[in-house]
């Protein structure tokens, strides 16, 4: 919040700001039978109540599809959330039922029907591999792939973000900036494949994963959404959680907190998709007892000389998702294009607090894994689309989101062809 925003705003504001929003998450029956009608409403509600927002449920508490659910616990939706919701944000708990006040933004799943007040209105549709809001919003169906409900989900909680910076505008650094960065978007779409790909595969084979952080979680939460998923994967990760990272990381509960990040993610029931936690830093001290890396490898890592260390093991395909303030950054390697090291030269040392907000490691890990399983499905990637950036307060802008081929370093150490 603090990047556009003078010095002098003081903290108490900006945590007014967070949890004095309010936002109505609406369903019907019709449109929360399928998985991705789920997907769409508990990823939206988790992602927009991990900022602070006071989130309000109308919706039937029909049985949850089969398939993983974690974070949630239960067998029933309402009844899920409302248990999820109180084990997040300190003093704060979801909420059944809409208030008879206006409220800051309502988020309508699909068609279903909404009376209530609101200052704002988006409805959340999609499809196999793309996710949109508008005003208006089309049923949610089976499509056999979770990707589209996330990416709607992505939307959705952009915009309650977008409402309680809203709420701080007094204190803009740049008043003219901060308006056009944080306008309500009325309609937006963003595809995570072309139109036609086929759905993903349900075999994610071996692969190992650098990082238990918020890109991570991101990742492998999309990842064990695909229906009837099966893989085996490491975490590969040193450090313990703590309450900082409630914000973003998708299947932490505050009840988990204080947890090593490997054996917690190691410990969830994500079906067949089985992860083992290996709690260890990837780096030069550790590679013999850590061994040799899969041949797919995801890295979520803010320590940029970690990424080239994973590319030195020379792994057959290799995605890495980062962050930077509001913009998400992913790009894949393989034999023939530029490395890591040509795409992600600077080599300092991340600072020791980095600016995080829910939606955006999201987009991050979302679009990391919709590559993996694209890749792993048999589809070869473009090469003209190596890097992709995302700007997630404007998705509706025509430059909001650019792939570019990747460029190699003259003598780069790896080999890459120029």
């Amino acid at each position: 919040m603090r990047t556009v925003l003078r010095a002098e705003a003081p903290d108490h504001e900006l945590l007014e700001a967070l949890l004095g929003t309010e936002v109505a998450l609406v369903a019907d029956g019709n449109n929360i039978r399928s998985a991705e009608g789920q997907a769409a409403l508990i990823t939206a509600a988790g992602l927009i109540a991990r900022s602070g927002a006071q989130c309000y449920l109308d919706a039937p508490n029909v049985a949850l599809v089969e398939g993983t659910v974690a974070p949630l616990t239960g067998t029933h939706l309402v009844d899920a959330l409302l248990d999820f919701g109180a084990d997040l944000i300190p003093g704060r708990r979801m909420v059944a039922g809409v208030p008879s006040h206006g409220i800051d933004l309502a988020v309508v799943i699909g068609d279903s029907p909404w009376t209530g007040e609101a200052r704002q209105l988006v409805s959340m549709s999609g499809d196999a591999w793309a996710g949109r809001v508008a005003i208006d919003g089309e049923r949610w169906a089976h499509w056999g792939s979770p990707f589209g409900a996330l990416a709607s989900a992505g939307l959705a909680a952009g915009e309650a973000y977008k409402a309680a910076m809203r709420r701080v505008r007094g204190w803009a650094s740049g008043p003219a900036t901060f308006d056009a960065l944080f306008a309500a978007s009325s309609a937006a779409e963003v595809g995570l494949a072309p139109r036609g790909t086929p759905v993903p595969s349900r075999n994610l084979g071996r692969f190992d994963v650098i990082s238990g952080g918020a890109i991570a979680h991101a990742a492998l939460y999309a990842l064990s959404r695909i229906p009837s998923v099966e893989g085996q994967t490491r975490v590969i990760e040193a450090e313990v959680s703590d309450l900082t990272n409630i914000n973003r990381y998708a299947f932490l509960r505050r009840s988990r907190v204080g947890e090593p990040k490997a054996a917690h993610l190691g410990s969830l029931d994500l079906g067949q998709l089985a992860i083992v936690g290996v709690p260890l830093r990837y780096e030069e001290r550790t590679l013999v007892e850590i061994g040799s890396l899969a041949s797919n490898v995801l890295v979520g890592v803010d320590h940029v000389p970690s990424r080239w260390a994973v590319q030195g093991a020379r792994p057959n395909w290799l995605g890495i998702g980062a962050t930077s303030d509001y913009s998400a950054v992913v790009s894949f390697h393989s034999r023939g294009l530029p490395c890591a090291r040509c795409l992600h030269p600077n080599g300092t040392q991340a600072p020791a607090k980095i600016p995080t907000a829910a939606f955006v490691s999201h987009w991050a890990g979302l679009w990391l894994a919709s590559l993996f399983a694209r890749s792993v499905s048999g589809e070869r990637l473009n090469p003209s689309e190596q890097l992709l950036h995302i700007a997630t307060l404007r998705p509706e802008s025509t430059n909001a989101i650019w792939k570019t081929p990747g460029v190699a370093v003259k003598d780069c150490e790896f080999g890459c062809p120029l």
